[in-house]
């Protein structure tokens, strides 16, 4: 009988420890930190394009230059959503910017090209999300030009150094498990900046 008692302890006292080591191996470690890096290339020649300055935004905030190889990167960067925006005078990009999500790994490759705007004014388009949902709204803007942002608490998102001249473009908001009116907004840029490029959001 106590060999019995004592093979049913060592048996719970096994399925216990690996219980254990089970829910040990599935919290995610969130003092973990991963890097965020990426280059810039001139449009047609591939070239590296130094002293562009690159602004994280999100879940952090920070601010690094190219190097003379077109190299950049952020390290310390814990999980969670950022936008990544490239700026330096004369010159636009594809993508504008772009959102990028850190969960559990380094983030690489993320690469822009720059296009000399040869003196030429560029300008900005922006608006807000209202409704039942404003933050961590994905827009994604198309047509003259690409790239992503998220909205920041109070609705408001903004695409900066677009050309104007004419150029079309469209932003389109996105999050899951709610819709927008309208679903997306196309529109032409002149020689201002463009504002109100509003949505309303709802379940």
């Amino acid at each position: 009988m106590n060999r019995v008692k004592s093979s049913i302890r060592f048996i719970l006292c096994c399925l216990a420890v690996m219980l254990l080591m089970m829910m040990g191996c599935s919290v995610k470690d969130e003092t973990a930190t991963y890097m965020i890096s990426g280059t810039v290339t001139v449009y047609g020649t591939g070239d590296a394009l130094a002293n562009v300055t690159i602004n994280l935004s999100g879940a952090a905030t920070a601010s690094t230059p190219t190097a003379a190889d077109g190299n950049f990167s952020f390290s310390g960067a814990a999980n969670g959503t950022y936008t990544l925006t490239p700026s330096l005078s004369n010159y636009t990009f594809n993508p504008v910017s772009t959102v990028i999500v850190i969960s559990g790994a380094n983030i690489t490759d993320t690469n822009f090209v720059a296009t000399s705007t040869y003196g030429a004014d560029t300008y900005s388009i922006s608006g807000t999300v209202t409704g039942e949902v404003q933050s961590d709204v994905k827009l994604t803007l198309s047509g003259g030009a690409s790239g992503t942002v998220m909205t920041s608490s109070d609705g408001t998102y903004s695409f900066a150094n677009v050309l104007g001249e004419g150029t079309t473009y469209m932003v389109t908001p996105y999050r899951s498990g709610y819709t927008f009116d309208p679903t997306y907004k196309e529109f032409t840029i002149a020689d201002e900046n463009t504002a109100n490029i509003d949505f309303s959001s709802s379940l």
